[in-house]
């Protein structure tokens, strides 16, 4: 029986009943290709969401809770538009990024949350 490998499509005979690679180089560069693939695909948004984690650790070092001014955190150069989730708090949701939770007071007042 001959099969065909799924990265190059050359034929081969398979040594084994599940084979489906030529050899294990080709099964490893398979599978990296296709995490890769998967990793460029969700970057748009895993970038700003980690710029934005690295951030927030960075300014909340050893608070619990912190306030500032928007203008200032788009100065350090967070992104607004960019969430992971969406936390309850005071009776309302706000969006949060990993731990955090992001509180519009307004008047450009953003209050950060670091949950545990």
């Amino acid at each position: 029986m001959i099969r065909k490998d799924l990265l190059t499509g050359e034929p081969f005979v398979p040594k084994r009943i599940n084979q489906v690679f030529a050899n294990s180089a080709n099964r490893i560069a398979f599978h990296n290709k296709k995490a890769n693939d998967l990793r460029h695909s969700a970057a748009f948004i895993n970038k700003p969401l980690h710029v934005n984690l690295k951030i927030l650790n960075e300014l909340m070092k050893g608070k619990k809770e912190r306030t500032f001014h928007k203008q200032f955190l788009m100065g350090k150069g967070f992104s607004f538009f960019v969430h992971n989730h969406v936390n309850h708090y005071e009776g309302k949701n706000h969006y949060a990024v990993y731990q955090y939770t992001v509180v519009n007071l307004g008047n450009d007042q953003i209050k950060i949350l670091k949950n545990d």
